[in-house]
Formats: structure tokens, C-alpha cells, sequence
């Protein structure tokens, strides 16, 4: 009994010493993005880029700011939102304002994102970076709100790799197994089609919001 009273001591020092994080052993890393919100000839409008053509990674879709957390805003992820806002508009930090954060998000694909709600004062200060952005355009939330997006379903499964030791698990399928379906939103505008993590994002701020934002623009 007297080394399971040291052994709880030295757990009990070791694990509250340090805050609970998240497990990222499978590669997981994390990002956080701006969904931003400006005035426009149209009232106000969420803003949105086209990722550039020449991109490897996603060429063309339409996203949010943001981009990878750095060790130094670990602990404050406003900051990398803030940081990569501007690198891709030619903003300043003092032309944002953080209004709050959303639900962060555990991707089936590697990223934590972590999403933040902010306003960009002046939208004719923006001078996107070409290597990065191909364009910008802006939907009025007011159309967002009465938009209903179309919802489809995705399928994640998993397939074991050729060093998979069926010799200590032989009931194991060596085929694709099937884990979950999860839904992914599409809104459509003109010619751009909103969806993947930038819709999910765009889903959650317009349903956790909604009720307000409706008030806020029938009493404008």
C-alpha cells in the first residue's frame, strides 16, 4: 500500500502539472482561419477567397483566411487568424476585429481548425496576394441567412496498410471497413459554389447566430 500512496504522489504531481491537450500522434496539427465580415454596397457581407490556381493543395476552392498555428500563438490562436488575414489581404492588425470564436474543429483529414468571427473596417484597403488568393468576393449575410444549403452525405472508412499484422488479429477484414457518414454543406452563390470545412464553418456561425443576426437586420 505504501508504494501505490508514492506511486498516486508522483502520478497525481505529473498529470495535474500539465494542461490537457489533444492527442496528436496521428499527425494531427492545427490551424485557425477569420470568417470575415464587411461593409459593402449591399450591407453587410461575409468575405470569401478563391485559393489561387497555381496552388498544389486545393487550387481554386473557395476558403476562409487562416492558415498553420506557429509555436508562439499556441496558446492564442486569434493571433495566427489575425496574422494570416493580413498576409493574404494586405491588411494591418489594426484593420481586424475579433468578434469571438466558434467550435473548433477535428477534421477526418489532419487539421484542428480553430475558427474565429471578425470585421475587416475597410474593404478597399484589401490588396490580396496573388501567390495565395486568386480573388475575393462577398456574399450579403442577409442572403446567406435565407439560404437553405444543400446537405450530402460522405462516407469515412479505413483499409489496413500491407504492414498490417493479420497474424495477431486474423478476424480483421483486409478490405475497406466502413466507420461513420458525416454531412457535408453546399450553398451556392452566382458562380461559386461554398463547401467542405469553409461551408461547415459558415454553417455553424449561421446557426448559432441566426436568431440574432434575423433580429439585428428587422430592426436595422
Amino acid at each position: 500500500m505504501e508504494n501505490m500512496k508514492k506511486l498516486q504522489e508522483v502520478l497525481y504531481e505529473r498529470l495535474h502539472r500539465r494542461p490537457v491537450g489533444i492527442d496528436k500522434l496521428d499527425r494531427l496539427w492545427e490551424a485557425a482561419v477569420l470568417l470575415p465580415l464587411v461593409q459593402t454596397e449591399e450591407g453587410i457581407a461575409v468575405l470569401f477567397e478563391e485559393r489561387a490556381h497555381s496552388l498544389r493543395r486545393q487550387p481554386g476552392q473557395i476558403c476562409f483566411p487562416g492558415g498553420k498555428v506557429e509555436c508562439a500563438d499556441a496558446n492564442n490562436f486569434a493571433v495566427t487568424a489575425v496574422r494570416e488575414t493580413c498576409e493574404e489581404l494586405g491588411l494591418a492588425p489594426e484593420d481586424i476585429t475579433i468578434c469571438g470564436e466558434l467550435d473548433s474543429l477535428v477534421t477526418h483529414m489532419g487539421p484542428i481548425i480553430h475558427p474565429f468571427v471578425g470585421m475587416l473596417k475597410d474593404i478597399s484597403k484589401i490588396s490580396f496576394n496573388p501567390s495565395e488568393v486568386e480573388r475575393v468576393f462577398t456574399v450579403p449575410l442577409q442572403a446567406l441567412l435565407s439560404m437553405t444549403p444543400r446537405r450530402c452525405s460522405m462516407e469515412l472508412a479505413d483499409h489496413p496498410g500491407a504492414d498490417f499484422p493479420f497474424d495477431l488479429v486474423p478476424d480483421r477484414m483486409r478490405g475497406w471497413r466502413k466507420h461513420k457518414e458525416y454531412y457535408v454543406y453546399f450553398y451556392e452563390y452566382g458562380d461559386h459554389v461554398i463547401w467542405g470545412l469553409t461551408a461547415r464553418m459558415l454553417h455553424a456561425f449561421l446557426h448559432r447566430s441566426g436568431p440574432e443576426l434575423k433580429a439585428f437586420f428587422a430592426a436595422d
